[in-house]
């Protein structure tokens, strides 16, 4: 039966070298390496906490509005915050003109969450436009749509009013959406 321990020998048979007292000594004798330097901008202190910021650039006034916006609005009106990152936060998307794949998938997720508040409700609504839409991006986009859309019923003055819908959706690298809801938008 085999020993639990390495050899007693001063080289084990897989090739490595064991360490000895002495070398352990040495080793041992050897000062310290320095610690890593710390980037500037990072290392700089502040006195205020409102001025101080998290590992994701906010500073904890940024922080509490941020937290505070989300709460109120489930994740619908979210301010955007320059030079911090996005990483598993809510972010408004701002430039969806410019990004036309992105805009097409925000498009697609609000007219299909649309199809199923009609199929859930027994409704006809048709989607017009995306007002706004805000996003978290973790393994795929979960967005936080705001569109219009019109039903076919006429109002007193013959006119189809928009409605404003409210819609959250994953839309998952490589996956099927997921629906989570949609609904008119809260009175605010």
């Amino acid at each position: 039966m085999g020993s639990i321990g390495p050899p007693r020998d001063s080289e084990d048979p897989s090739g490595f070298e064991l360490r000895t007292p002495q070398k352990k000594q040495k080793l041992l004798s050897k000062p310290p390496p320095p610690p890593p330097q710390r980037d500037e901008q990072k290392s700089k202190e502040t006195n205020s906490d409102s001025e101080s910021e998290d590992e994701d650039g906010m500073t904890a006034e940024q922080k509490e509005r941020y937290l505070k916006q989300v709460r109120e609005s489930e994740g619908f009106e979210v301010e955007y915050f320059p030079g911090i990152s996005y990483c598993c936060k809510i972010r408004p998307l701002i430039y969806l003109d410019e990004q036309p794949i992105l805009n097409q998938e925000v498009k697609s997720c609000s007219e299909w969450a649309i199809r199923r508040f009609n199929s859930d409700n027994n409704t006809n609504y048709q989607f017009v436009e995306v007002l706004k839409a805000n996003s978290v991006f973790c393994a795929g986009d979960e967005f936080y749509l705001t569109f219009t859309a019109k039903d076919d019923v006429v109002d007193a003055d013959g006119e189809q009013s928009p409605v404003i819908f409210q819609a959250k959706v994953y839309a998952p690298i490589g996956g099927e959406k997921e629906y989570y809801f949609c609904r008119p938008k809260l009175k605010s």
